[in-house]
């Protein structure tokens, strides 16, 4: 009976065995947590880009439809009778369009948002995600006479996306919009 005893007695674990393999478990679930934790930030962050380049691709096309079937290209003013047409090969902080239907179409920068205004009636057209820090438009061979050249709009914009600064991308775009109209 005193040798089943004695076996039975050394089959346990002790008290320090429990304590070392309970602390070796806590670091190894520490670091595996960091690393979870490191990748839900990326991948916040790659779900933020990827939300405002969608954003930015759907307004710069909107933008390149304007373009195309627009005439009358001018920038550096938001007045509401603009010449004709106006090269600005420095570079001009807003845009006007007639479009296709004859309504002034002017782009600008307000408040960090790229802004539409369409008869007097400003609406955004980047979401509130999106902070634009600079935008320029370049307008080349719209002045008349014709010149035998398609009047054409550089487009470049700079900025950030994403609220939180743990999660924040900037970016830079550039992008050269044509009219569809020949303009012979």
């Amino acid at each position: 009976m005193n040798r089943l005893h004695k076996k039975i007695k050394q089959r346990g674990f002790t008290l320090i065995e429990i304590m070392v393999s309970l602390s070796v478990f806590i670091i190894i679930m520490t670091v595996s947590l960091g690393s979870i934790l490191s990748i839900l930030e990326a991948n916040d962050k790659a779900q933020t880009k990827k939300t405002a380049m969608d954003n930015l691709n759907f307004a710069l096309e909107s933008m390149s439809r304007t373009v195309r079937f627009g005439t009358n290209y001018y920038c550096g003013t938001t007045s509401t009778n603009p010449p004709p047409a106006l090269d600005c090969p420095s570079g001009g902080s807003s845009f006007s369009i007639r479009s296709a239907d004859g309504a002034l179409i002017v782009y600008s920068l307000s408040g960090g948002r790229i802004m539409k205004t369409v008869s007097g009636t400003m609406s955004p057209v980047t979401s509130s995600e999106i902070t634009i820090n600079r935008l320029t438009f370049y307008v080349f061979n719209s002045a008349p006479p014709s010149d035998l050249g398609q009047p054409r709009v550089l487009l470049i914009l700079s900025g950030t996306v994403g609220n939180k600064t743990s999660t924040q991308s900037t970016f830079n775009l550039q992008t050269l919009m044509s009219q569809r109209k020949i303009d012979i």
